[in-house]
């Protein structure tokens, strides 16, 4: 009997990390995330707010996964196309502003299928 209810468990508790790794974040949170961004993204701002640089290390944390990170690439993309004049230089140097490593590029010229 007890076998059979560890075994009952590993089986949810498999079922439930696969249908968590299935989820990606969705576009609200990446916008969210890099809202406060935009002002250093289109140039008008020297150096990025510490909210942008906050927001940036979010990001970091909500990406965890490929999926995660494949979807965050393709909504950074989308909400970019929404500001004709982000800077791709500022855009390439945003996460080196905040000091912070991300495997998420911002750019506008990514191929989002090809992250790991």
């Amino acid at each position: 009997m007890m076998k059979g209810l560890v075994t009952c468990l590993l089986v949810l508790l498999v079922a439930h990390q696969l249908g968590h790794q299935a989820r990606a974040i969705d576009c609200m949170a990446v916008t969210e995330s890099l809202l406060q961004c935009v002002t250093y993204l289109t140039g008008t701002a020297d150096q990025p707010a510490p909210a942008c640089c906050a927001g940036m290390k979010h990001l970091t944390q909500i990406a965890a996964t490929v999926v995660d990170k494949r979807a965050a690439c393709d909504c950074i993309k989308k909400e970019a196309e929404k500001f004709h004049n982000i800077k791709e230089e500022a855009a390439t140097k945003l996460p080196g502003a905040c000091g912070v490593t991300i495997s998420v590029p911002i750019s506008l010229n990514t191929d989002c299928s090809k992250i790991n």
